[in-house]
């Protein structure tokens, strides 16, 4: 849906919300009563005035960033993104805010530049080191989609703590996702294991999927290898009680909408196969 759009349903929503609030009382109470209802309750006008002018001010305010993602504009956008967080005339660090700096993070991955997210990173490293603790996911990801789980598994570790940081149970599976990557599978067990108490489904069909394959195959011993393949059992079970297809794949696409998750769409895929096949793990 365009811009314009929507900017204008939004108005013709509030306005029409109000005009029928506004025109209630008069109804309901006649003329001269609601007269006096307004003047006891005058802030409900406030309200919704404050409400047009502060939407309406952030909707024209982000123009420009609303009109290039419509055009899928993403070499302009990041430039304009870049010159809003980092221009000269903009170098207040207050203007470096999360969500400029996800969607930069999601500009440059469409892009595939590599170099651009490097020099994100290190703006946010001297200037905004609290964002850079708050999407340090992102920032691991994306050096997993380059192939560089050495790299990555150096980065996330320094953020497993969870302070501050957005989507903790994501980062450590992540992390974990690394220690496999890099054939360490058995470091990766604890890390998996804990991403099982995740409330989000899909990361824990992920983590299930791969310590009841990789995880297993690699368990030092017979029981620790039963200890494995029985918590991804289980976990498949308790999924499979709430899901069937249909239902599983509309959690999927859901949760597509986070670049992270779509970056590992082939093992969220392959998760899903091995969630909803028939048989046991074992």
């Amino acid at each position: 849906m365009k811009f314009r759009t929507i900017f204008t349903l939004f108005n013709v929503v509030i306005l029409t919300s109000f005009a029928f609030v506004f025109l209630m009382p008069l109804f309901v109470l006649g003329a001269g009563s609601s007269l006096d209802f307004w003047k006891e309750n005058w802030y409900l006008a406030g309200f919704f005035l404050l409400l047009v002018v502060g939407l309406n001010s952030f909707f024209l305010a982000n123009r420009k960033v609303f009109v290039l993602v419509e055009r899928e504009d993403w070499g302009e956008l990041s430039a304009y993104l870049v010159k809003a967080m980092f221009g000269p005339a903009r170098s207040r660090p207050w203007r470096i805010r999360s969500g400029r700096v996800r969607l930069l993070i999601n500009a440059y991955l469409l892009q595939s530049d590599a170099e651009g997210i490097a020099r994100l990173e290190s703006e946010l490293a001297a200037k905004r080191p609290d964002l850079l603790r708050r999407n340090a996911l992102l920032f691991g990801v994306t050096r997993i989609l380059r192939g560089r789980a050495d790299e990555a598994e150096s980065f996330l570790k320094g953020y497993l703590d969870g302070k501050g940081v957005e989507s903790p149970d994501w980062l450590g599976f992540d992390y974990g996702f690394c220690l496999v990557m890099q054939q360490r599978a058995v470091e990766a067990i604890p890390y998996l294991e804990g991403a099982l108490g995740s409330p989000d489904a899909v990361l824990r069909a992920l983590a299930a999927y791969l310590l009841g394959s990789i995880g297993a195959a690699s368990a030092a011993t017979d029981e620790a290898r039963a200890r494995a393949l029985g918590k991804a059992e289980a976990e498949r079970e308790r999924l499979r009680k709430r899901f069937d297809a249909r239902r599983w794949a509309k959690e999927v696409e859901r949760a597509k909408g986070e670049v992270h998750i779509v970056i590992l769409s082939k093992l969220v895929d392959d998760a899903g196969r091995w969630l909803l096949e028939t048989g046991s793990t074992k």
